[in-house]
């Protein structure tokens, strides 16, 4: 009884010890030069918390070394071989996990390169679709901030509006150490944290956990995410940036940022005051702190047109001359050993516009042409007032749990007076008109995300649980005056025909309650195998209220209009189901599967007491599949099927006659549109020599697309266009990027291909329009720098342009571009710095335009101060030339238009900047 009882303790106490299943961690040592194995290279494993020994080995004859019976922990592998670099990486074993590290390259000493710091093997490393860069191997100059250094990462552009291209792709989120840095305002991070605090950049696909599961997908259509991981002294203490500028008459330009880390708490205050620009503020319109998008429940809540989203404060659509202010706050905290994870922040923005802008335009239908000239002189204010809010527990091993909360309310004021003329071929006037729009809008919008991971004790089963809540609520009052001129077309020119007056107002109410939920199931059919299912339910209820007022008899806007009136709700319902299956090999990963959903609308006309239900199905195929042909180097090819709703706004019958010669009607017979995309892409990076190259070549074929049907009366000059249904559009897409390697005293080349075209379709006065197009670039960099000297950059490009329509097939469109940068840096004596760009823009001239060239060159001459040279003094010089004119070419089908808008010209400041920290030891 005693030896039963003392073998059941033991079997009781044992039993935690045995339930965690030992792993095992193996790989191949490689010599990057001769590609031969190494043979007898030491390998040690290391206890991450202490550096304790766990256990060592050495590599076989083939190189390949093993160690087994490992248990679950956070360990450091160190492989070291005499002459050769030792190579140390950090690494996380789950219970029962068989890690392999591939081909462990090694590079030889005396091949080293001296300016190259070597971390975990090389300067860059590229593992499935993350890309991640060690900053300090890459050089910018002191005081650097981090939007300098991406401009120098191999495959990243960085534009003058502060907008990031990755691989090809753009940026749509800026992470700081995997968290939202004041929501999605990218430029906050690029702009004001220094390159010298950064540890890491990682580049990789957006995706959500779902996606992530699938291996397959992208919340962001394509886009990229960079993650900023700082350097963990950067991460106690205090660090910060002041920073103010003016021209001691009308510019004033300031910008403050304080970031404080205590313990695992941090804690961010920011603010500007800038007439030179919006205030540093993101592109992206979704300002939510870890919202991701959902196909399923977007598709849904896409139904609702709110007319309360606009851009505003993205510098990279500015038009005027701005006058921004922006504040914000953000507190980060993690407790009970990163169980617990809190994260918020609240950010406002208040912008202020004056722009005119003059535009040319001309409509071509066979043989007989249309011209039109407008001056619109436009006054804006807008308002944002952001709070996000992320909370996670980690509720044991197993579960965990993340809420999500983002909500904004959006004010904007704008006053808006546009002059027009309509001139027919012999430039005889057709029309004049001359109107006046004034608008007030509200929206309010609060989004909720509730997701539940469950894991299981079988390796990689899981469970993702996602709940949405959507609340959006719009209100807008618009006034508009309207005096249209009609000229006799038979008669003499310039003869008054008819005359129309518009004086109303307009009051738009809408409102929507978006909500689903999905379920993402993973299970592991075998080591290599998985299953992932997939279901979920979204709904959602809006309403569309649009109302025109004519004044009554007492001068008060009390008179419906109903031709330019209607009100509509709207119900949407969507059940969708996916399968997928995912392979995870050593060479070889893959997924493909398949979604469907089934989509009932229904359209409530109130004016006519009617429904409209529509019912769609949705068919969704998607593969990826991704080679490695070495440790560095891989090959994709993915493929994506979907389908494309038609929204409220096209389906409701309203005219729109904001603009008294262009009536918009919306059309309720569409159908469901179908995309099919494919994507090939290829990447490789070599180690020793930091070469890099990446290529992508994708296409979309459409079906059912939405475009345009446009009626212009000949006679009058008026135009009428609506929504249809077309086939036959489909377009293409080719980029890619060689990189020759960096360091100092090297000469960087890099060249940048790129190639569109593709083909659309509409309707013009009934008669069906192909318009074929086809755009090549290329894209040549060249840098060259000397460490605390002078650095250089210049990437010189041009582009050709070509569009052809079947209407007019003899009409030459064709026109090139001729564009640049050029970047300098230069430690002058008594310690002085001069710095300069010039970005440069030639457009040639066209049957219908002439040609347009435009030099904005700028420069900085600046002195730092005290002994970490934190101060610093600067006279800055923008637009020397005078010449930051806004400009923008349209050639689509049979129209063609040229604007000039307002954008802040030359002006000299005087700034002063101070960067402070305070550190462990400092």
């Amino acid at each position: 009884m005693r030896r039963l009882l003392l073998a059941s303790c033991l079997l009781f106490f044992a039993f935690p010890v045995f339930s965690q299943s030992t792993g095992s961690i193996n790989g191949t040592v490689r010599d990057t030069a001769d590609n031969k194995v190494l043979h007898q290279a030491s390998v040690v494993l290391l206890r991450a918390q202490d550096s304790v020994l766990v256990t060592f080995t050495r590599s076989n004859a083939q190189g390949q070394f093993r160690l087994d019976s490992i248990a679950p922990g956070d360990y450091v592998v160190q492989i070291t071989y005499p002459k050769f670099v030792d190579w140390t990486d950090k690494i996380s074993l789950s219970s029962g996990q068989s890690l392999d590290l591939g081909n462990v390259a090694f590079t030889l000493r005396s091949q080293l390169l001296q300016e190259i710091v070597i971390r975990s093997g090389s300067a860059m490393k590229i593992k499935g679709d993350t890309t991640e860069f060690t900053a300090d191997s890459f050089r910018v100059r002191p005081g650097a901030t981090v939007e300098e250094l991406l401009k120098v990462l191999p495959g990243l552009q960085v534009n003058s509006k502060g907008e990031i291209t990755a691989q090809g792709k753009k940026v749509d989120k800026v992470l700081v150490d995997g968290e939202e840095f004041f929501g999605d305002d990218p430029t906050i991070a690029t702009q004001n944290i220094g390159a010298k605090a950064v540890d890491k950049v990682q580049v990789f696909e957006s995706k959500s956990d779902q996606d992530q599961l699938k291996s397959i997908g992208a919340t962001g259509e394509g886009s990229k995410t960079i993650n900023i991981k700082l350097k963990e002294s950067a991460k106690k203490g205090y660090f910060g940036r002041v920073e103010g500028s003016t021209d001691f008459d009308k510019l004033v330009n300031g910008k403050v940022m304080y970031n404080r880390f205590t313990g695992n708490q941090k804690f961010s205050v920011y603010g500007t005051k800038s007439q030179i620009n919006t205030g540093a503020l993101g592109w992206e319109d979704r300002n939510k702190l870890g919202i991701e998008n959902d196909y399923e429940y977007d598709e849904i809540s896409g139904y609702y047109y709110s007319f309360g989203s606009t851009d505003e404060f993205s510098n990279w659509s500015l038009r005027g001359l701005p006058n921004s202010y922006t504040a914000g706050g953000l507190y980060g905290n993690k407790w009970r050993e990163d169980k617990h994870k809190l994260n918020f922040s609240y950010l406002y923005n208040r912008l202020g516009t004056n722009n005119t802008t003059r535009t040319v335009s001309q409509t071509t239908i066979g043989d007989i042409s249309n011209y039109n000239n407008s001056v619109a002189r436009t006054e804006g204010l807008a308002q944002q007032h952001s709070l996000n809010g992320k909370y996670e527990w980690k509720i044991d091993s197993l579960a965990s749990i993340k809420y999500v909360i983002a909500g904004s309310f959006k004010k904007n004021d704008n006053y808006g007076n546009t002059y027009s003329e309509a001139l027919n071929d012999n430039l005889d006037t057709l029309n004049t008109n001359n109107r006046n729009n004034e608008q007030h809008t509200e929206k309010r919008q609060l989004d909720n995300v509730l997701t539940y991971k469950q894991l299981f004790k079988k390796k990689n089963r899981q469970l993702v649980t996602t709940a949405r809540l959507t609340l959006i609520d719009d209100q807008q009052t618009a006034l508009l005056q309207s005096v249209s001129r009609f000229v006799r077309r038979n008669g003499p020119p310039n003869v008054l025909d008819s005359l129309e007056v518009i004086d109303q107002q307009k009051r738009n109410n809408g409102n929507a309650t978006n909500y689903g939920v999905k379920f993402t199931y993973n299970e592991p059919l075998t080591e290599l195998w998985n299953l992932i299912a997939e279901y979920s339910f979204n709904q959602s209820k809006s309403s569309s209220h649009r109302n025109s007022f004519d004044k009554d008899v007492d001068g008060k806007y009390t008179d419906l209009n109903p031709t330019f009136s209607n009100n509509a709700d709207l119900d949407a319902t969507s059940n969708a189901g996916t399968l997928f299956a995912r392979y995870t090999g050593k060479k070889l990963r893959m997924a493909f599967g398949s979604g469907l959903s089934a989509i009932r609308l229904r359209l409530d006309n109130l004016d006519i007491a009617t429904r409209t239900t529509y019912n769609f199905t949705g068919f969704t195929p998607q593969a990826q599949f991704r080679y490695q042909l070495k440790q560095q180097e891989g090959i994709s090819l993915s493929y994506k099927g979907n389908t494309v709703q038609p929204t409220l706004n096209q389906l409701q019958p309203l005219r729109n006659n904001d603009d008294p010669l262009r009536i918009y009607v919306g059309n309720p017979d569409l159908k469901v549109a179908f995309n099919h995309n494919l994507n090939l892409n290829y990447n490789n990076y070599k180690v020793l020599t930091q070469q890099y190259t990446w290529v992508g070549v994708g296409i979309n074929f459409l079906r059912n697309t939405v475009s345009t049907t446009s009626v212009v009366d000949l006679e009058t000059g008026k135009t009428t266009y609506m929504p249809v249904n077309v086939n036959g559009n489909y377009n293409w897409y080719l980029y890619g990027d060689w990189n020759s390697g960096g360091g100092d005293k090297k000469l960087i080349h890099e060249i940048s291909p790129n190639a569109s075209g593709g083909r659309t379709a509409n309707f013009l006065n009934n008669a069906r329009n192909e318009n074929t197009y086809y755009t090549f670039s290329l894209r040549y960099g060249l840098r060259y720098s000397l460490d605390q000297k002078y650095n250089f950059a210049m990437y010189p490009k041009v582009e050709r342009s070509i569009s052809k329509s079947s209407l007019s097939p003899d009409v030459n469109n064709n026109y090139w571009v001729y564009s640049g940068d050029v970047e300098g840096w230069v430690m002058l004596p008594a310690k002085f710095e001069l710095s300069t760009e010039v970005e440069a823009n030639i457009r040639q001239s066209t049957n219908r335009f002439a040609s347009n060239r435009q030099i904005v060159w700028n420069a900085e001459l600046s002195r730092r101060f005290f002994k970490e040279k934190t101060l610093k003094l600067s006279f800055i010089a923008h637009d020397i030339l005078n010449q930051n004119i806004g400009f923008q070419r349209t050639i689509n089908s049979n129209f063609f238009s040229e604007q000039r808008y307002d954008l802040l010209g030359r002006y000299f400041l005087v700034q002063a900047s101070w960067t402070f920290n305070k550190m462990p030891g400092k």
